[in-house]
C-alpha cells in the first residue's frame, strides 16, 4: 500500500541533512535537533525575527531539558526523551512527516518476505496513530474497524513513541501472520484484537448503469493504472448513453496523484487546471489537462467521506472546483502535501512535507490547523439526526449494555446507504436543473 506522492522528483534533498551527535552532552544533541527543526520550518518567517525568535523558544527549551535530567522525581531515560521531542516537533509541524531512527529504517528496508496488512491506511493525531480509512473485504473491515479509530499500540508497542511512517510499517508483515492493536474507539471502551495480515487483492474499478440516464464509477484507489480501468469504465458508460454520473471515492486513501489528474481529465474540459504544486519559495507547477474528455459537460456527484485522502482528494477537488460535480458526504482527510526523503547523518531518515497541494480555486488542501484541512462537502450525508436515529432504534435501554461489532457493522452500511441515496437524489436534480 502506498500513500500520495510528490509529483515530478522525488527522494533525497539535497546532499540531506546532517544532525551531529556530541557524547555527554545531552543538551546540545538536543539543540542540534531543534536548529535542524528551525532551519526546516522557519522560511515564511522574516530572517531576522525567525532568528531571534529561535533563540528564545531554544533556551527555554534547554531550560527544561535541564530541569528534567536534575528535578525529575526519577531518574529519566533521556534517550527516548530525545526520540519523543523528535517525534512530537515533526508532528506538530505536519502530521504525515516522520522522523525514523536508523534502527527502525534499517530494519524495514531489510525485509525480504512478501508484504501483507490488515488493511488500514493511519495518519498521526495528538500522537496517537489515527485510522483513516479501512479497505473494504480487509481483516480491519471484518472486524469492525472504522475511520476515526484511534490505535493506543501495536504489538504492544505505544504509538505515541513512533512515527506514522513507523507505525504504518509495523503494520504491513508476511501474510498469514498477526498483529495485535489496542483501540481506543469513540463510544465504546478500548480493546485489543488480533489481525491476520492478508495478501491485498487489487479491487477494479466498477462502472455500470443504476438506471436510465444514471452510471456509477467506483474508484477503489488511485495507484497506477486506475485513469486507464477509469477510462474503460466511462467508455461504456458513454456507449450506454448516461446523462449523469455518480463518482465513488469514499474511503480511497492510497493513491498518486499523476493518476487523479489523468482522470479528471476524462471529465474536464481540455486545458482545466487541476492541481498547482507549490513548495517554500512559492515556486508552482500547475498541472492541467492535456487530452480531450470523454464525457464533456455530464453533471456529476462524487461520494466523499474522512477516509477519502490524499489524491482522491485532488480528484474530488478538481470536479467541485470547475463545477461538473456536487461532492455529497462527509469532509475527506485532509492530506495535501508531498513528502521527500531526508538521510540524516547518524543513519536515521526524515520524511518531511516539502510541497502543497492547491485546488483549482486556489485554496490549499492541507492547512496549518487539521480543522480547517480537507474538502467540505456541498451536501453533508448523513446529517447528525440521521445518526442519532439510527442510535435510538438499535442501542438497547440497558444502561450497562455494550455496542458491540455488529451494531458499528450495521451503523457503518446504514451511512453508506444514505449517502448513496442522497448522491442519486443530488444527481436526479443536477439532471433536472440542466433540463430545464
Amino acid at each position: 500500500m502506498q500513500w500520495i506522492t510528490p509529483i515530478g522528483r522525488s527522494g533525497r534533498g539535497n546532499d540531506g541533512v546532517t544532525v551531529v551527535f556530541a557524547k555527554g552532552k545531552l543538551a546540545i544533541l538536543l539543540l542540534s535537533a531543534l536548529v535542524v527543526g528551525y532551519g526546516l520550518v522557519g522560511g515564511s518567517m522574516d530572517r531576522v525575527a525567525a532568528r531571534d525568535a529561535s533563540y528564545q523558544e531554544l533556551s527555554l527549551f534547554i531550560a527544561v531539558v535541564k530541569r528534567v535530567r536534575e528535578d525529575y522525581v526519577e531518574k529519566p531515560v533521556m534517550k527516548d526523551a530525545f526520540l519523543g521531542a523528535l517525534h512530537g516537533m515533526v508532528e506538530a509541524v505536519d502530521p504525515y512527516s516522520s522522523y525514523v531512527p536508523q534502527e527502525s529504517y534499517e530494519q524495514v528496508q531489510a525485509r525480504t518476505e512478501a508484504q501483507a496488512s490488515p488493511g488500514i491506511y493511519i495518519s498521526k493525531r495528538y500522537g496517537y496513530a489515527y485510522v483513516v480509512a479501512v479497505v473494504r473485504g480487509s481483516p480491519a473491515e471484518r472486524e469492525g474497524m472504522r475511520t476515526g479509530d484511534w490505535i493506543e499500540s501495536i504489538d504492544s508497542r505505544k504509538t505515541t513513541q513512533m512515527s506514522r511512517w513507523e507505525a504504518q510499517n509495523m503494520l504491513q508483515g508476511a501474510p498469514g501472520t498477526e498483529v495485535k492493536l489496542r483501540l481506543i474507539r469513540p463510544r465504546r471502551p478500548p480493546a485489543v484484537i488480533r489481525l491476520v495480515r492478508e495478501a491485498p487483492i487489487p479491487e477494479q474499478v466498477k462502472a455500470e448503469v443504476m438506471e436510465t440516464g444514471l452510471g456509477r464509477l467506483r474508484i477503489p484507489s488511485l495507484q497506477a493504472g486506475s485513469a486507464e480501468q477509469v477510462r474503460k469504465g466511462l467508455r461504456m458508460l458513454r456507449s450506454a448513453g448516461v446523462k449523469g454520473i455518480l463518482v465513488d471515492v469514499r474511503g480511497v486513501a492510497a493513491g498518486e496523484v499523476a493518476e487523479a489528474v489523468e482522470i479528471a481529465g476524462l471529465l474536464l474540459p481540455k486545458g482545466s487546471r487541476v492541481l498547482t504544486v507549490k513548495d517554500r519559495q512559492k515556486r508552482s507547477v500547475v498541472h492541467a489537462t492535456t487530452a480531450e474528455p470523454l464525457l464533456a459537460g455530464v453533471p456529476a456527484v462524487v461520494l466523499v467521506d474522512g477516509g477519502t485522502s490524499g489524491a482522491a482528494e485532488v480528484l474530488a477537488a478538481a470536479l467541485k472546483d470547475h463545477d461538473v460535480a456536487t461532492v455529497v458526504g462527509l469532509k475527506t482527510d485532509g492530506r495535501g502535501s508531498g513528502q521527500e526523503l531526508f538521510h540524516l547523518g547518524d543513519g536515521s531518515v526524515l520524511y518531511l512535507a516539502t510541497k502543497l497541494y492547491y485546488r483549482p480555486n486556489g485554496s490549499a488542501i492541507q492547512k496549518k490547523k487539521l480543522k480547517d484541512s480537507g474538502i467540505s462537502p456541498d451536501v453533508r450525508a448523513p446529517d447528525e439526526d440521521f445518526v442519532s436515529s439510527f442510535y435510538l432504534e438499535n442501542v438497547s435501554d440497558d444502561p450497562d449494555a455494550e455496542l458491540g461489532v455488529d451494531f458499528y457493522k450495521g451503523l457503518e452500511r446504514a451511512v453508506r446507504e444514505r449517502q448513496f441515496q442522497q448522491g442519486l437524489d443530488e444527481l436526479r436534480g443536477r439532471l433536472a436543473r440542466k433540463a430545464a
